[in-house]
């Protein structure tokens, strides 16, 4: 029997993972977050993309489902999150 332990860490390539980008509220950061996420792993459909804002308004939370193929790719696009300025946070 194969126990949570046993199992290398990480994750098993390719794999479907939602990003959550956080930044100030506008009327473009949805498709800003959109188009920093196809810059490194390739357009998402607009049904991989849900848009939530905080409960004062000011931010704006947007989670894109999209497919890595290996963790150097997902270790780029969190690269590419973290130096853009309209960016406050990636989960």
């Amino acid at each position: 029997m194969e126990l949570p332990g046993d199992r290398p860490a990480g994750f098993q390539y390719p794999v479907e993972y939602p990003i959550t980008i956080i930044g100030l509220a506008g009327d473009d950061f949805a498709e800003h977050a959109r188009g920093l996420v196809a810059r490194v792993v390739g357009a998402a459909p607009a049904g991989q993309v849900t848009v939530r804002a905080s409960a004062g308004g000011k931010y704006h939370s947007v989670t894109v489902v999209v497919t890595l193929t290996s963790e150097p790719q997902r270790l780029s696009l969190y690269d590419a999150l973290r130096d853009d300025p309209r960016v406050v946070h990636a989960l």
